[in-house]
Formats: C-alpha cells, structure tokens, sequence
C-alpha cells in the first residue's frame, strides 16, 4: 500500500525529515536495546551529528521505579495530547540513547510515517528539569541537554 510521503521525492522527504528532526520531535524507530531490538517510541532531545534521544516506555520499570533518584528522572507524556501513543506513557530521562543522526535521517526517509509529531512544551520542560536531576548523567550532559529542550527564548 502507497503512503502519502511516496507522492514526494526523496531529496523533498530528506528536507522534510531534516526540518522536523529537532528537539522535541516525537520518532518511532528500530532501535537496538541491551539484549533486544526493536521498534520503540523515542523522544529527539539533540541533534547534530549525532541524535540524541530518550526512550519512552509505557511503563516504569520496577527497578527504575524503586530508585527514587531514577524515579524522578521518569516524565509522564499523556496519550490524550500525544495522538501517537495507545496509552500514557513515560520518557526515561536518566538515560540517552544516542544514534547517528545520519542513520536516522535515512530510517525517516525510507518511512516518513515514523515522525510522529511534537511533544507539548510542557512535558518538555519537565524533561529538561528530569535530565537536571539525572544522577547517571554528567553536568555537562545535563546542561547540554536541558538547554537543547528549552527554546531560546526561555532561555535566560
């Protein structure tokens, strides 16, 4: 079955996969996991050569969950105002999984239906708060990150 991105060429797929690959950007990749791969929502948290990203999960793993330091770094994203998820779901903030962006231009290209849309500014901005507490990242990370999630106009 044709889907709507094959009506456009692959030069104009590129252009739109590179406008809306940014900050905040909700994607739906192959992604490889530890001891798994598989198809998972991600939240784009920076990009430049390489994509930075954070995995949303539809739940709070037990571990995660009984660490009150990882716990916190946990953000609730709603499906009510997220039309891309089946169910409430959480952005694991503590941990980035970083891709080559180039890899992932290439995935969004071959299937522009794996864009998903925008996160809300306000589950954003508790991902930026998240990622300040994120003890498994370092202060340079959690800089780079938090302001990578802030438009600059919030910015101070």
């Amino acid at each position: 079955m044709a889907k709507l991105g094959d009506a456009f060429s692959e030069s104009d797929r590129r252009r739109s996969a590179l406008r809306r690959l940014v900050p905040g950007a909700g994607v739906y990749l192959e992604v490889v996991l530890p001891g798994d791969r598989k198809n998972k929502f991600l939240v784009v948290a920076s990009v430049d050569a390489e994509c930075c990203t954070f995995v949303v999960n539809s739940r709070v793993h037990p571990f995660i969950e009984a660490r009150a330091n990882l716990s916190v770094c946990q953000v609730k994203v709603d499906a009510a105002r997220h039309d891309f998820l089946r169910r409430d779901s959480w952005i694991a903030c503590h941990e980035v999984l970083t891709l080559r962006t180039d890899a992932v231009i290439s995935d969004l290209v071959a299937d522009m239906s794996r864009l998903k849309g925008r996160i809300h500014r306000d589950v954003l901005d508790e991902a930026a708060a998240a990622v300040k507490r994120a003890p498994t990242l370092s202060a340079a990370e959690q800089t780079r990150l938090a302001e990578a999630l802030t438009p600059e106009d919030d910015q101070e």
